[in-house]
């Protein structure tokens, strides 16, 4: 095996993880009008904005594109989960905003994602953990450090 094919499986591992966790949990939650992408936009804007937040914030955290945000949010709107409050300084800004039903399943919905979180990591230890996470953050300190330089090379005249 090269070290190029073991680079190149190492990111389709961690890309895995991911995509297994929301079926996991779309799973879990028996939800069939919505998908595990979906419920995993959910569960971080409940975790980390459960009065709601606006989509630049939402952005610069996940590193998504604002159109594809735009589109997860009005798909999830469509559905009954999110509503846009208008903001009373500024008529542009939207903030995007838990409904009433997800309110209502809010519980059910962070408690199948700490569960499948717990039992997916539940095979390692914690200093395996921690050693999981530090490699993350590497990672995206990285990732972080190549889109500065690009930015720079962009604005050159």
């Amino acid at each position: 095996m090269t070290e190029s094919f073991r680079t190149e499986e190492l990111f389709f591992m961690m890309k895995k993880i991911g995509l297994d966790w929301t079926v996991q949990l779309k799973t879990r939650l028996h939800c069939e009008n919505i998908t595990g992408v979906q419920i995993y936009f959910l569960v971080y804007l409940l975790r980390h904005h459960p009065e709601g937040t606006y989509i630049s914030e939402l952005c610069r955290e996940t590193g998504m594109a604002k159109s594809t945000l735009s589109e997860l949010v009005k798909k999830l709107k469509n559905k009954g989960y999110l509503k846009f409050e208008k903001n009373q300084d500024d008529v542009r800004k939207k903030k995007v905003v838990p409904t009433e039903r997800l309110q209502e399943e809010k519980y059910r919905i962070l408690r199948a994602a700490d569960q499948t979180e717990t039992e997916i990591v539940s095979v390692l230890n914690p200093r395996e953990q921690f050693q999981m996470w530090q490699l993350e953050q590497k990672l995206l300190a990285q990732l972080a450090r190549m889109e500065d330089s690009e930015k720079k090379e962009v604005s050159l005249p």
